[in-house]
């Protein structure tokens, strides 16, 4: 007797996200949350942070192949503090 085929579709887990918030930013991911997309095809999500000197307001994740977490890129820069090396002392 032949089973019904079951049709699997591609999905990028929340591991695979983490995996690269951790190994590409100093975040320390606290939660983890998807976010509907304007775009069908792609995937979104929101990470808090621990470090909220460099991420005061979390970043976003965002992939534009579903199937594929290589296509994922994180789209919040860290913040920097220019201002701070105005206070040091001129070599």
């Amino acid at each position: 007797m032949v089973s019904a085929a079951h049709i699997a579709s591609a999905e990028i887990h929340d591991y695979m996200v983490l995996r690269l918030i951790y190994l590409g930013t100093s975040c320390g991911t606290q939660h983890l949350a998807r976010i509907e997309a304007e775009k069908d095809e792609w995937r979104r999500f929101h990470a808090e942070c621990r470090d909220v000197n460099a991420y005061p307001h979390g970043l976003f994740v965002a992939c534009t192949d579903p199937a594929d977490d290589r296509s994922c890129r994180i789209e919040t820069p860290p913040k920097t503090f220019d201002s701070l090396e105005l206070l040091q002392p001129a070599p």
